[in-house]
């Protein structure tokens, strides 16, 4: 069955909005994207525009408010901070530090490239892969999920560094939730990125979305938990 666009928006139990845009499978990717941004600019009933920072980290036009972007073929996550005094655009700050990565669940060709983006400590934390050929699904899953919190980690850090081994470590991997609302802090995991002041913990919480793993990294200082 042939599904039309849908929407929704939640708040992750860390405080991030997180918006998912989905759906209209029959839509080739390059159409899907550019309706998917257009149902987002003109979500809640105002337009909102996306512009890029220097570095190419996205945020809202006219609005001091950090938002990470990401999306594969046929779904969009959008993250967003709320507005806040001490919030800082211009440089990686601990306050507004977040990013948020998405990807199938089933994509395979990720542990092809598992020497690339991860380093040894952080293959230990991963499944024992003996031969790439004959990996289980189970083991794909795990990569996907190291993969988008590289990827998140490297948003969270607007991208000022460039080796993915050492600059964005994962030091423990989360838990894959079941969704969103059960994306809580006993499943969090931990990493780090490396700034001009030295490296920056993060926290990484990660869900399931349809076909997708979701992946969001943030600094413990945007959470609501008074714990973290």
């Amino acid at each position: 069955m042939m599904r039309e666009f849908m929407y929704e928006r939640e708040v992750a139990p860390c405080g991030v909005a997180v918006e998912m845009i989905y759906g209209a499978d029959e839509k080739s990717a390059k159409v899907w994207k550019l309706f998917a941004m257009q149902i987002f600019c003109e979500a809640e009933g105002d337009y909102r525009s996306i512009e890029h920072l220097e570095c190419g980290a996205p945020v809202l036009d006219g609005i001091a408010q950090r938002i990470s972007v990401s999306h594969t073929s046929h779904c969009m996550a959008i993250a967003s901070l709320p507005k806040t005094p001490d919030i800082d655009l211009s440089g990686v700050n601990a306050r507004t530090a977040m990013g948020i990565d998405l990807e199938k669940s089933d994509r395979g060709q990720v542990i092809k490239i598992r020497d690339k983006f991860l380093s040894e400590g952080e293959k230990n934390l991963l499944p024992p892969v003996a031969d790439i050929e004959k990996s289980t699904p189970e083991d794909v899953r795990q990569h996907i999920l190291a993969w988008t919190c590289k990827e998140a980690l490297y948003k969270a850090g607007m991208g000022m560094a460039s080796d993915w081994k050492d600059d964005y470590k994962i030091t423990e991997l989360p838990r894959l939730a079941k969704d969103l609302k059960s994306a809580t802090p006993d499943l969090f995991g931990k990493g780090k990125v490396k700034t001009e002041e030295g490296e920056m913990d993060m926290l990484l919480s990660s869900w399931e979305f349809e076909d997708q793993i979701v992946t969001l990294a943030f600094s413990g200082k945007i959470a609501r938990y008074p714990a973290l």
